[in-house]
């Protein structure tokens, strides 16, 4: 069952923020891709709906006010479905609604309070022929806590758009709201993209808006073989510098993952664009 805390001095059940517009929550919705899509963070939309963004507090009000029914795949939380009811949860005005402070929270927490936050190399490779395409993906993955809690893992994916050619190369992989590596298991992935490769593969890893010195090494240190810890320190300030950049969410109902490809370090012919569908197979348990 999902975790659940009574605040000290709780919300009426029918409590609409002032200025809040009605948002009806739908299978597939969270925190975080609902509060994208209206220049939100998860924590804002959470704070203004609740006035918390504590997790079990969170999960008390969205079974009590909105009506939640299905938990998430750990069971610790309670997700956004269709058949919530009412299911209403509610947007804060475009005006006259002061974002709330909070205090500053690294990425780095105690060892007893993971981030959630893992990350790590891996090598994908695919083909595309006219309107259907294949490609897969084997990652090793860290966590950005500890060195020796890494796993392996496959995504599984299939293509469907306009495209032709195939092609191979390194990525990176950050993976946000992980709290345990099994969440991960036949968990589904999709979204548009474009494969423009012409001998090197020019994509930016440029979702994140900056080059980030040193990456193309390190990934090809990667794809080599087994990293030591020196390199994976090296990542992990990486992952750092970028983690803001590629708008990640730490505190989503479920895993966010961004498979990124690395400029310079791919090799292939391809121009496709298309929707994209994964699996994801977690092959080896964590290590350490």
């Amino acid at each position: 069952m999902p975790i659940e805390k009574a605040p000290n001095n709780p919300l009426p059940r029918n409590y609409v923020p002032p200025g809040g517009t009605p948002y009806r929550v739908r299978t597939n919705d969270d925190w975080g891709s609902v509060a994208k899509a209206h220049g939100l963070t998860a924590r804002d939309l959470m704070h203004f709906n609740y006035n918390t963004i504590d997790p079990p507090e969170v999960n008390w009000y969205l079974k009590r006010n909105a009506g939640c029914v299905k938990p998430t795949h750990d069971g610790k939380n309670w997700m956004f479905t269709s058949d919530a009811v009412p299911g209403i949860i509610f947007l804060p005005p475009k005006a006259g609604w002061k974002r709330p402070v909070f205090p500053p929270k690294s990425l780095a927490t105690k060892p007893d309070e993971p981030s959630g936050i893992w990350f790590g190399f891996g090598v994908q490779g695919g083909g595309h022929f006219f309107l259907v395409g294949k490609d897969t993906l084997e990652g090793c993955i860290y966590s950005l806590e500890s060195y020796q809690k890494r796993f392996w893992m496959n995504v599984d994916g299939w293509r469907l758009g306009p495209g032709l050619g195939g092609g191979a190369g390194a990525v990176l992989i950050l993976i946000g709201s992980l709290r345990a590596w099994n969440q991960l298991q036949g968990f589904m992935i999709g979204g548009w993209d474009l494969h423009a490769d012409l001998e090197e593969r020019w994509a930016d890893l440029g979702k994140a808006g900056s080059k980030i010195p040193g990456l193309a090494r390190i990934a090809k240190t990667v794809v080599k073989g087994a990293i030591k810890f020196e390199e994976w320190w090296k990542m992990a300030e990486i992952v750092r510098s970028v983690w803001e950049a590629v708008e990640l969410e730490t505190d989503a109902a479920e895993p966010d993952v961004k498979i990124l490809p690395i400029p310079f370090v791919s090799k292939g012919l391809e121009l496709s664009l298309y929707y994209g569908v994964g699996t994801i197979y977690v092959s080896a348990a964590p290590l350490g």
